[in-house]
């Protein structure tokens, strides 16, 4: 049942400060992500830098964007999507968008019932492609459709005129929907983007007749080039209303494609319209990222309402600052605070948090150069790429161990170090994937290197050897962790220095491995020790 403008409304405000998760399906967001990124997997931004692939799936940032996903319109999902890619000079204007969203309700809620009539349908998300497309799209020989109507045109005149002219007219309707199938079936993408085209400009026309929302995002060369995209959009009113019955489930919407099949009206009204916007590529792009970075701001604000969060402050020197930082996945997180003044170690047991913190230090760095926000109490750290190694595994397909894939890992934040530009290097479990002899020798070497360069480092390990000789390059923390009668107790508490206590085998009895097995490594442990 079609839901009521006023119920809509009420809606948007109850959904307003809510975990996207719990109001869209985790399964059709996942099924979305590969349309999310149309946009973002053609965008060149000349004066940004973009999170590499390894830090983005290392960090689970497509879990992230999930998280702060509270977009209206596909435009908006692939803006947002992008924009936790790009670490920028400055991205403090984001920050004044989602506040002004935040603290102006009504402009908020009409302004995503504005961006609703966008939406998400599948095959909008391939806009962007078209329009940057445009110039060398065609749909054939163009020159064929308007004559196959006027033959239709003409049999039809015939037919009344000479009854027994009408079989022409009839052979001409079906040689007109086969030639239509033939012609949406190759070309189906195009005619859906062209007619999403309208639905833009109308949409840019809503945002200009707002005085709020055109100050905020509308200047003169916008709005000069929303009157020319309007008068040569027009045409496209016929197609975008199709479409809009169609996505509806309207009964007659079959026959009126039937309509235009047997007419060759979408093909002529196609074939017009891409010879007088392929000239506007630039303004459609643009007016395409405005609409987008709209739902993008009221994203950004509805995640700071929906937990803890805080603007991060950019400083100049090389410390990182937070106070109870956590990581924006979890629900009932611990918070910690963290003041580092030099590159750190985390060591300690397993599964005390070590791996999960570190990623909530690297997650909140991009949020913070991104969107201007911060999952924490408080949080400063100076302008910095960001780059890691964390979540690695065997590449069978490729031929590759793990340890060789931790090299080439450990290779490129290297190269990366040496252009100058500041980064955050997060290792965890540094060269784990050899013997302890070489590792303990290689990790040493590698974190002497970083710590003479740009680079601010975090790294994890279980060689408290090797803490031991860097200490002085490196403070040590560790996450506590209690062993009390074969029972292992986790408080997720960050403290400064090394705690030696290990819980391997503790571990392994709580998973209530065979008594014989925990008995033979304690004695074995004890004797090595």
């Amino acid at each position: 049942m079609k839901m009521s403008k006023s119920e809509m409304k009420r809606r948007i405000r109850e959904e307003y400060g809510m975990n996207p998760l719990e109001i869209s399906s985790k399964e059709e967001s996942l099924d979305m992500l590969r349309l999310v990124k149309v946009y973002h997997e053609q965008k060149e931004e000349k004066d940004a830098r973009m999170i590499d692939d390894i830090t983005w799936e290392d960090i689970e940032m497509d879990e992230v964007f999930f998280r702060v996903n509270h977009t209206r319109s596909f435009a908006g999902e692939q803006i947002l999507y992008h924009m936790l890619h790009m670490i920028k000079k400055d991205n403090k204007s984001i920050d004044a968008e989602a506040d002004a969203f935040d603290q102006d309700e009504e402009l908020r809620v009409d302004t995503e019932m504005k961006l609703r009539t966008l939406g998400k349908r599948y095959s909008n998300y391939y806009l962007p492609d078209t329009i940057w497309s445009l110039a060398g799209l065609n749909l054939g020989h163009t020159f064929i459709y308007p004559l196959l109507l006027l033959l239709l045109i003409a049999s039809i005149v015939a037919g009344i005129i000479r009854p027994s002219f009408m079989g022409a007219a009839i052979v001409m309707a079906v040689i007109n929907l086969t030639v239509y199938s033939v012609m949406k079936l190759r070309y189906e993408n195009t005619f859906v983007s062209i007619s999403s085209i309208r639905e833009l400009v109308e949409l840019g026309e809503k945002i200009k007749s707002s005085e709020k929302l055109s100050k905020m995002y509308m200047d003169k060369e916008m709005a000069d080039s929303l009157v020319t995209l309007d008068k040569i959009t027009r045409m496209l009113i016929l197609m975008k209303y199709t479409k809009s019955l169609t996505d509806n489930g309207e009964p007659y919407a079959l026959i009126l494609q039937y309509i235009y099949g047997i007419t060759m009206i979408d093909p002529i009204l196609c074939s017009i319209a891409l010879r007088k916007v392929s000239a506007h590529e630039n303004e459609l792009i643009r007016l395409y990222e405005m609409i987008g970075r709209i739902d993008a701001a009221i994203s950004v604000a509805s995640f700071r309402r929906s937990l803890d969060s805080c603007k991060p402050e950019i400083t100049e020197d090389g410390t990182i600052s937070c106070e109870g930082l956590y990581h924006p996945l979890i629900d009932h997180p611990v918070k910690n605070g963290f003041l580092m003044k030099k590159n750190s170690f985390f060591t300690g047991a397993n599964a005390t948090g070590k791996s999960t913190f570190m990623k909530a230090i690297a997650i909140n760095v991009i949020l913070g150069e991104t969107i201007y926000t911060c999952t924490a109490d408080s949080m400063s750290f100076p302008k910095m790429y960001v780059m890691t190694s964390m979540a690695l595994r065997d590449d069978v397909l490729n031929g590759e161990s793990y340890y060789v894939r931790e090299i080439k890992y450990l290779k490129r934040m290297l190269e990366q170090v040496e252009t100058g530009e500041k980064t955050l290097i997060v290792i965890d479990e540094i060269l784990k994937g050899t013997n302890t002899k070489e590792r303990v020798a290689a990790s040493r070497a590698v974190l002497e290197y970083l710590s003479d360069t740009s680079a601010v480092v975090v790294t994890a390990t279980h060689d408290i050897e090797l803490v031991e000789q860097m200490e002085k390059l490196y403070d040590a923390y560790y996450f506590e962790c209690l062993v009390n009668n074969g029972e292992v107790k986790f408080s997720y508490e960050m403290r400064e220095g090394i705690n030696k206590i290990t819980n391997a085998i503790e571990l392994m009895k709580g998973m209530g491995f065979p008594k014989k097995i925990t008995e033979t490594a304690e004695n074995r442990r004890d004797v090595s020790a």
